[in-house]
């Protein structure tokens, strides 16, 4: 938002104020509105008329006042503006819905197009317009999209690169044909990334101000947080931990396509890795992990195997960054089982005992950091001050 007039400043903070105040104490009358926000009654109920005339909040009631009176209360309004989150994975595409108040509205999801690229895309809009078809949402109330995406987008060609593990979208500008499917522009972000912007916001994060998320499932990835910041790095590549040259030769065509971490411990190496010390054909990781909980030997040495090399990369992570805290998630790095065999072998490697927890959310840490980011650009759309960097608290997620 462009600089503005001291006026303007200060009538866009009184706005502000009034709106956050909404969002984390509704029901609100407006007498409680000025007491919270300092702001005169006048000026109250200048912003709250601009505000029903806005569409942004309405009435919900009404609540005994002093001496018998009674005061409106006020909310902010579901119709108010809409955003959606994207989390487009290897395996599973979901999308939600939520209004300009953090409310879920709704979420679905079903198995990722096998195909890759277009039909991906295409899958994305056909669910997204059904979500908003299903709750009676106009596309013109949709402000704001955030599409959580496995690998990082190139900014001049606007295709995912560095995402192994779903095809075909190296090679289209994924960022303009789902901007055209979606009609309104989509902000990408990395789905590790935004699983634990999810943590913080709604999980095993919350209050913690550096936090690195390990995430191990198809793939493996990593978010960082640092000192209450996101770190994306200069080509938003930043956590590619899967490139690391942890259990094999980094130099080898596997290791140099996929990533030479990623190709030992995703869950394509690891079933390969079983069926490599004698294992039958599994049909998939988890299958591998069942095996192991039952007494296979060569199940457990795969799994103790994928688990010190996962401890290995996250000492690394603890040596370089220094976390309060360490969250495990996908598939795999959140099973129980797992995060403690991991947690055995960092006692022996990490210069320092860091603590560990797993994700809360699980599949849905994706979606949920989408959501909360999706959040955060409608509201600074709509009162988003340059003179104040400040972003708006978000409130509690709402089914």
């Amino acid at each position: 938002m462009s600089s503005l007039p001291m006026a303007s400043v200060t009538r866009q903070l009184s706005r502000r104020s009034v709106f956050e105040a909404l969002l984390h104490r509704s029901p609100i009358s407006r007498a409680d509105l000025a007491k919270v926000t300092g702001l005169s009654k006048q000026t109250m109920s200048e912003v709250i008329d601009a505000f029903e005339q806005q569409g942004l909040v309405h009435q919900v009631g009404r609540t005994s006042g002093n001496v018998g009176r009674t005061a409106v209360l006020y909310e902010l309004s579901p119709e108010g503006g809409h955003v959606l989150g994207i989390d487009l994975g290897a395996q599973r595409l979901t999308v939600a819905l939520a209004d300009i108040a953090g409310r879920v509205l709704a979420e679905t999801h079903e198995p990722t197009d096998s195909r890759g690229g277009a039909w991906a895309l295409d899958q994305i809009a056909r669910l997204s317009e059904r979500l908003a078809r299903d709750n009676h949402t106009h596309p013109s109330r949709i402000r704001s999209i955030v599409l959580a995406t496995p690998g990082v987008v190139n900014p001049k060609s606007g295709a995912i690169e560095m995402a192994p593990n779903i095809t075909g979208l190296g090679h289209l500008n994924v960022v303009g044909l789902l901007g055209e499917k979606l009609g309104s522009p989509v902000v990408f972000e990395n789905d590790i990334n935004l699983a634990l912007l999810g943590e913080i916001w709604h999980g095993c994060a919350q209050n913690v101000a550096n936090v690195a998320f390990l995430a191990l499932g198809s793939g493996v990835g990593l978010g960082l947080y640092v000192n209450g910041q996101l770190i994306r790095g200069e080509n938003g590549a930043a956590g590619e931990i899967g490139y690391l040259p942890i259990g094999g030769d980094p130099l080898q065509a596997e290791s140099r396509l996929q990533g030479c971490l990623e190709y030992q411990v995703g869950a394509a190496g690891v079933m390969r890795r079983y069926r490599e010390a004698g294992g039958p054909d599994v049909g998939s990781v988890r299958h591998v992990f069942e095996r192991a909980d039952a007494g296979d030997p060569i199940a457990v040495g795969v799994v103790d195997e994928t688990a010190r090399l996962t401890a290995l990369a996250a000492a690394t992570v603890i040596a370089t960054v220094d976390p309060q805290l360490l969250v495990l998630g996908g598939s795999v790095g959140a099973r129980p089982d797992f995060a403690d065999k991991v947690a055995r072998v960092l006692l022996q490697l990490a210069p320092r005992q860091v603590e560990i927890r797993t994700s809360t959310l699980g599949k849905r840490a994706g979606v949920v950091g989408a959501l909360s980011v999706a959040l955060r650009h409608l509201h600074d759309e709509f009162f988003g001050v340059a003179e104040l960097a400040a972003a708006l608290p978000l409130p509690p997620l709402r089914a």
